[in-house]
């Protein structure tokens, strides 16, 4: 079936800001100079910026981890939450914690003038009394607190980097690392080592001219986004991704990372990502919006030659946490294989979509989201 003149516009303009953000590169750039992880809180430029610790290896019945901060408004239809600002756009952070262990997950809403320490070179990202991220690369110390579950590691960054976007007006940036420490579980307290990705991104918002929320009509129309990661082997990372504006594809891309320095990269039309089948009833966040999250769903990575090389089949198997923006965070079981060798386990993922792509179901629905607002003690670092 043709598509119309209006979708060929859209597909145009997708494909031209995936080039802008150059997603399409065939290689990673260098390290960005000047120092890494900077909250840009006071930024006359950059006013947007993310930080996630995804660990996809942790015992059950955790299996994964997220810790994901999205701090100021970026001007995104995926990202944007106008109906939880604390005081300003600017001066609103949030805060997903998710394991797949059941009571695990965790959002809250803070204000970065009263809820948060930032020093602005990325030394001390500090959020509330539930996240302390300190150090400079390649070494960082990070807290992870929040009723029943404490997560105390350091992480080593390989000195890679991910280039997932790279722009003047936004980048986003993820740094394989190994990680060991504690983590604690109702009380219970056991040694924890792995390979982990520390993510940040910033981003030049309307916020930097105006602190109000961003009109919808001049939102960037970027209205689906997917991050998942799974360990394929103790020193071997595979990150996936998949982003529509428009409602059209921007980029599909697969970024493979050994602890050893090699690499792989793939990119646009050798990376497949399908949506076998929905959930049957739609996750309601905090401000009432619903989504549908897939339940079974398939990535294919080919070679120049067209061959499969890698398959993950996977199933969403776990109870997921708000906070991706407007969307969700959880884990899936898959199996498939990678380079002619099977392989199956779990993997962690982050869905968002703002334009629905089947209709809502008529089962009932699933319980809405809720949201907490931080009570700080007058005395506690952070707080001010």
């Amino acid at each position: 079936m043709s598509r119309s003149l209006a979708e060929r516009r859209n597909a145009h303009l997708a494909r031209l800001l995936g080039r802008f953000f150059h997603a399409y590169a065939p290689e990673d750039a260098p390290l960005p100079r000047g120092p890494l992880l900077r909250p840009h809180t006071r930024g006359k430029r950059f006013t947007f910026s993310h930080y996630n610790v995804v660990i996809p290896d942790l015992p059950a019945p955790h299996r994964h981890l997220t810790c994901l901060a999205l701090i100021g408004t970026a001007g995104v239809e995926v990202f944007d939450l106008d109906d939880m600002v604390a005081d300003t756009p600017r001066t609103t952070a949030t805060l997903a914690v998710g394991t797949a262990a059941p009571g695990a997950s965790w959002f809250r809403r803070y204000s970065t003038r009263r809820d948060c320490r930032f020093e602005q070179d990325g030394s001390h990202i500090q959020i509330g009394e539930n996240l302390t991220l300190t150090g400079a690369f390649p070494d960082y110390e990070i807290v992870v607190e929040q009723p029943e579950l404490r997560l105390d590691i350091t992480a080593h960054c390989t000195g890679q980097v991910t280039w997932f976007a790279r722009s003047p007006i936004y980048q986003h940036l993820g740094y394989p690392a190994t990680y060991q420490g504690t983590l604690t579980w109702k009380g219970r307290t056991q040694q924890i080592s792995g390979i982990l990705s520390l993510e940040h991104a910033r981003a030049l918002s309307l916020t930097a001219i105006r602190d109000t929320a961003v009109p919808q009509p001049l939102k960037l129309p970027w209205n689906f986004f997917t991050y998942q990661v799974i360990k394929l082997a103790p020193d071997t990372l595979l990150m996936l991704a998949s982003a529509e504006a428009f409602q059209q594809p921007v980029l599909t891309g697969a970024w493979i990372k050994q602890t050893d320095g090699r690499s792989r990269r793939h990119v646009d039309d050798s990376v497949v990502f399908e949506v076998l089948r929905y959930q049957d009833q739609p996750h309601i966040a905090p401000n009432g919006a619903e989504m549908l999250l897939p339940a079974e769903f398939r990535w294919r990575i080919h070679n120049d030659d067209g061959a499969v090389t890698t398959e993950i089949n996977a199933r969403y198997d776990t109870d997921p946490v708000f906070g991706i923006g407007q969307g969700w965070i959880g884990g899936y079981s898959y199996n498939g294989h990678h380079d002619g060798k099977p392989i199956t386990g779990t993997g962690y993922i982050e869905y968002v979509r703002t334009r629905p792509t089947a209709p809502n179901p008529t089962r009932p629905k699933s319980p809405t989201a809720q949201i907490a607002t931080p009570s700080p003690k007058p005395n506690s670092p952070g707080f001010n």
